[in-house]
């Protein structure tokens, strides 16, 4: 053997026995399975940038995820790193089953929460810790047919503002022999209904500790009458929410309340002038309010490489990182974070703003049990079976206890 071939040799044995093996895996899983997620370009980012942990990333279905968590979790056999859908992580917190990063977010040179919008500055604590950060957000603004305004005579740069001007306006766009709805929103049983509910509780001075209170009742009222006056789709109660796009897009919703993830479909199968404007206000209230959406990063316990797992959440946390995510509908929780020459300017200016009034569900560890109630409650009143007032009573006495023995 030459003397070169031989270092060759040592070389390529240091390699194998060293310098890959020095590298950290950090374990990653997530939902997303489209490649032009974010997620995507940050892990090939992440790996090229450093050389002392290396991501290995594994696709776990959306609603595979929590319950793939729990199993890993109680078996030893965690990640290093998950993203978590923002209304579970106080029920894995409140189990111990996360890293508090308190201190190290607390610390970070690239995590200032104080430039994060006020519904992810909340989210992810529990009990005054923290155990996640928000890696992308979403809020629910209002989509209209600006082409279907025009031909009902409405001014579509004057899109209606409060509740009463979205009523007026839903009235006139109806039309039942071209199967035309004035306006579509989701009440499928469903986390999808209270995460749309939500901001109708909000904005009538509502709030989910009270849902037997007039608010409440109003905001489901409104709801009701929406369907029963036929302004709304009945087939509302059993749509999710791309299925109200999906009306919207065949030109049989005239507006429908909808999220940013929507729009790169919109802007492709959509036949007619559409445009965003921000969720109407409850005349005399005033009150700004949206349902805060998106994922968080959050460690797991018994993770090995928890040095590491924060590694990836500040690089993936940059300001500058999520000028890319608005492609696909993804807003920055970050307010130090604008997309320069965006994609969709209107629609973009709408949901920037809109998030900056969008408020999150819980934290509570018990939320799909205090969302349960929402929903059927919804369920009832739609459909007729239940007065508003009934529906919600019967909510209430069922969320009442829940938050009795547990508070937000």
């Amino acid at each position: 053997m030459t003397k070169k071939l031989m270092l060759a040799c040592v070389a390529a044995s240091w390699l194998m026995t060293g310098g890959a093996m020095a590298q950290k895996v950090v374990t990653l899983w997530h939902p997303y399975n489209q490649e032009t997620d974010l997620i995507h370009v940050g892990i090939k980012a992440f790996n090229e940038s450093q050389k002392e942990y290396r991501i290995e990333a594994r696709l776990v279905p959306y609603t595979q995820l929590t319950a793939e968590m729990i199993k890993a979790v109680a078996t030893g056999t965690p990640p290093d790193l998950v993203t978590l859908n923002d209304p579970v992580v106080a029920s894995f917190a409140s189990q111990d089953q996360l890293v508090d990063i308190t201190d190290r977010i607390k610390n970070s040179k690239v995590i200032d929460l104080g430039l994060y919008y006020k519904g992810p500055q909340t989210s992810g604590v529990w009990k005054g810790r923290r155990y996640s950060i928000a890696r992308e957000v979403n809020a629910l603004a209002l989509f209209y047919n600006a082409d279907l305004f025009r031909a009902k005579g409405l001014d579509p740069d004057k899109p209606p503002r409060t509740w009463a001007e979205v009523r007026a306006a839903a009235e006139k766009l109806t039309d039942p022999s071209k199967r035309v709805f004035g306006m579509g929103f989701s009440a499928h049983a469903s986390e999808q209904s209270t995460f749309q509910f939500l901001p109708w509780l909000w904005q009538a001075g509502g709030s989910i500790d009270k849902l037997d209170a007039p608010e409440a009742i109003e905001a489901l009222q409104y709801w009701t009458d929406m369907v029963q006056k036929g302004y709304a789709s009945k087939d509302v109660i059993t749509q999710q929410q791309n299925d109200v796009i999906n009306s919207f897009m065949a030109g049989n919703y005239a507006m429908a309340v909808g999220g940013p993830w929507e729009l790169p479909r919109i802007q492709k199968d959509a036949k007619f002038d559409w445009r965003v404007t921000t969720l109407p206000v409850k005349d005399g209230k005033n009150i700004r309010a949206s349902s805060l959406g998106g994922f968080h990063f959050a460690i797991p316990k018994g993770a090995k490489e928890v040095d590491g797992a924060f590694k990836a959440i500040e690089f993936m946390s940059r300001p500058t990182f999520f000028q890319d995510g608005w492609k696909s509908g993804l807003m920055s929780p970050r307010s130090d974070s604008e997309v320069k020459d965006p994609l969709w300017p209107q629609a973009y200016a709408v949901f920037r703003e809109q998030v900056k009034y969008a408020v999150q569900r819980g934290p509570h560890p018990d939320w799909p049990e205090i969302s349960k109630p929402i929903q059927t409650a919804i369920q009832e009143s739609l459909t007729g079976s239940k007065p508003p007032a009934q529906a919600m009573k019967e909510a209430a006495a069922k969320v009442n206890p829940i938050l009795a023995k547990t508070p937000f």
